[in-house]
């Protein structure tokens, strides 16, 4: 008797799903997509309204928008884009842009999960911003 072998793999098949369901959720994206072309142009576009709607910001905020920009840390741009969707309703107005989020999904993630994330960052409830941002990713994702 003949074995027929597959020569599909499992990886493949889950690059596959991934890739599916980047293509379908804008958020995800930015957050699991390892090319950044698309999380730097949000992060700019980001900076750039945040510059604009509080032209008296502090030193360092400033600072902080400028190593958005500059620095390929993606933790640091996965925290304004958190933080953004929670204090600017235009930010969730760029994520649901051209239909390509479920606003389902991001309404309630931005009002539960990680209204309450910011909050226990407000609180000092994080012992970092890694973590604050990992536990926010996590939540997002297990939606």
């Amino acid at each position: 008797m003949a074995v027929v072998q597959d020569t599909k793999h499992l990886y493949t098949d889950m690059q596959e799903i991934e890739q599916k369901r980047m293509e379908s959720d804008y958020l995800y994206s930015l957050f699991m997509n390892m090319d950044v072309s698309e999380l730097n142009k949000t992060c700019k576009f980001f900076t750039k309204k945040l510059r604009e709607n509080y032209p008296n910001m502090s030193p360092r905020f400033s600072s902080i928008l400028y190593s958005v920009e500059k620095e390929s840390n993606r933790l640091i741009k996965h925290s304004l884009i958190l933080f953004a969707l929670y204090q600017e309703p235009w930010a969730v107005e760029y994520i649901l842009k051209d239909e390509k989020s479920d606003p389902e999904k991001i309404s309630r993630f931005v009002q539960k999960d990680l209204k309450q994330a910011c909050e226990q960052l407000l609180k000092g409830a994080f012992t970092s911003m890694q973590s604050y941002v990992e536990d926010a990713r996590w939540s997002y994702v297990m939606i």
